[in-house]
């Protein structure tokens, strides 16, 4: 079946860049509409390929069942009679309403209306609605397995042409479960495959499907990897996925988890928006060519859930420093979170931001140099996200202009800082203590994420040795 599923998709390539289009077998009955007077053209009825695989009969699951309902489901797809497809996909009866990973098509690239996810199957009828403008048709050119699901259920397998006005017409394997007894369809799996061995279930379907799609290079700035922005949380990315990696995308490679497998362990997030499935693929940006997740797989595919937002704990298989992307591949679109992993420990960077006793609950969670003289540093606690600056210091008293509160509040350490606009709390802090200048920024906090006293806890905490316990004359401990 391997070989000959291979043979069978190059004759297919070749079949459709020839523009001709394959031989119906002549042995099945179609019985022809009589001519009508009208300007419309006919439509050519469908003609459905006799079955060169076996079909052993069980229950209502007869070769004939399985041919009518897939005529039926077919005729009115490519018609564009609703009311029919209605029929054929079962909604007149009371089960109607249940929720289920319905139909899935993978979209051509570049062309998001082309896809599809959705577990209703009134979100297929509104495709094929939209999809009509574009001559949307699905022609069967051979069936290739028949998987027996019980109760009258069977899943069908079918190698089909996929043609529209928006996109070049190529082969696309779809699985079809059916209802043999009451002639409905139950799903529909769909997708242009490459693989030479037959996908043996929905899932490897689409996780084929899905892989096919190219990786997407990301542009760089010169030369600098072009992290991706802040999220919520520790998290960074656009949506709908996005990975946990402190709010500024950077990774310091000693000091990360090592996950079972070996991996650099991190949290995937899905948004609770996107029910879909995904196909995660990780790659450096340097060598474009995807990485392995866990033993040896080249990639990690998600699941269809309903189940509001959903995390995923996997393993990231990073051995040394560079620029990586991890793209995520949906249905309908396609997304790239970019970070970067440094070679250098936290405690080389910031050594007085790794020990326990920062406020807040505040932990550095990544540390990079952002110049000859500059460190980043990036921060995260129970209730605050926050971004450190700290350069050499420089002429002149620390300001950031506007409602700014400034004191001293060790030696010669002197601090400015502005309040949140509603919850009063430091928003944004300026300090130098002779030797450096630090600049704070709080991206994320609740109401009572911290106040003045922690603020001024995490500058004595940072700031230079030979500073803490001095007591200026206005500033206390």
């Amino acid at each position: 079946m391997t070989r000959w599923f291979g043979t069978f998709l190059v004759g297919v390539m070749l079949i459709v860049a020839c523009g001709v289009r394959p031989m119906t077998p002549t042995d099945v009955v179609v019985s022809t509409p009589a001519p009508t007077a009208t300007l419309e053209p006919t439509p050519t009825p469908l003609l459905l390929p006799t079955p060169s695989v076996p079909l052993e009969p069980f229950g209502s699951c007869t070769v004939e069942r399985v041919l009518e309902t897939s005529r039926l489901f077919l005729n009115a797809l490519n018609s564009g009679d609703l009311p029919q497809l209605r029929a054929a996909l079962g909604l007149r009866r009371a089960s109607d309403a249940s929720s289920r990973w319905f139909a899935v098509i993978p979209r051509e690239p570049d062309l998001v209306a082309t896809g599809l996810f959705t577990d209703r199957p009134e979100g297929f009828l509104d495709w094929v609605a939209r999809r009509l403008e574009r001559r949307e048709r699905w022609s069967v050119l051979e069936f290739v397995r028949f998987s027996p699901l019980g109760d009258d259920r069977l899943a069908v397998t079918v190698a089909l042409l996929r043609e529209a006005d928006d996109f070049i017409a190529k082969p696309y394997l779809a699985r079809v479960e059916m209802d043999c007894r009451d002639g409905v369809v139950l799903s529909v799996v769909a997708g242009a495959v490459g693989a030479q061995a037959l996908p043996g279930s929905s899932r490897e379907l689409l996780a084929e499907a899905l892989g096919q799609r190219s990786l997407q290079v990301p542009e760089t700035n010169g030369g600098a990897c072009p992290r991706s922005a802040w999220a919520f949380g520790d998290a960074v990315g656009t949506g709908p996925v996005y990975l946990s990696l402190g709010p500024d995308a950077v990774v310091n490679l000693p000091d990360h988890g090592t996950g079972a497998n070996g991996g650099l362990a991190a949290q995937v997030y899905v948004s609770a928006s996107e029910h879909g499935p995904i196909l995660l693929r990780l790659f450096s940006l340097s060598e474009a060519t995807s990485g392995p997740f866990g033993e040896g797989e080249g990639t990690l595919f998600l699941d269809p859930s309903t189940r509001g937002r959903r995390a995923v704990s996997i393993d990231l298989p990073i051995a040394r420093a560079g620029c990586y992307v991890l793209q995520a591949d949906g249905a309908t679109w396609q997304q790239q979170v970019v970070f970067e992993v440094v070679a250098e420990p936290l405690a080389a960077l910031v050594p007085r931001a790794i020990d326990a006793g920062l406020p807040a609950g505040l932990r550095a969670v990544s540390a990079w140099r952002d110049g000859p003289e500059t460190i980043r540093v990036g921060l995260v606690g129970p209730t605050l996200v926050a971004r450190l600056s700290i350069a050499v210091g420089g002429p002149g008293e620390p300001e950031l202009g506007g409602e700014q509160h400034c004191e001293m509040p060790a030696g010669r350490i002197e601090l400015c800082w502005v309040p949140h606009p509603v919850w009063g709390w430091p928003q944004t802090a300026v300090w130098d203590d002779g030797m450096r200048r630090y600049q704070f920024v709080v991206l994320a906090g609740n109401r009572d994420a911290w106040n003045v006293e922690d603020l001024r806890a995490l500058v004595r905490r940072l700031s230079q040795p030979e500073d803490i316990g001095k007591t200026s004359p206005g500033g206390g401990q």
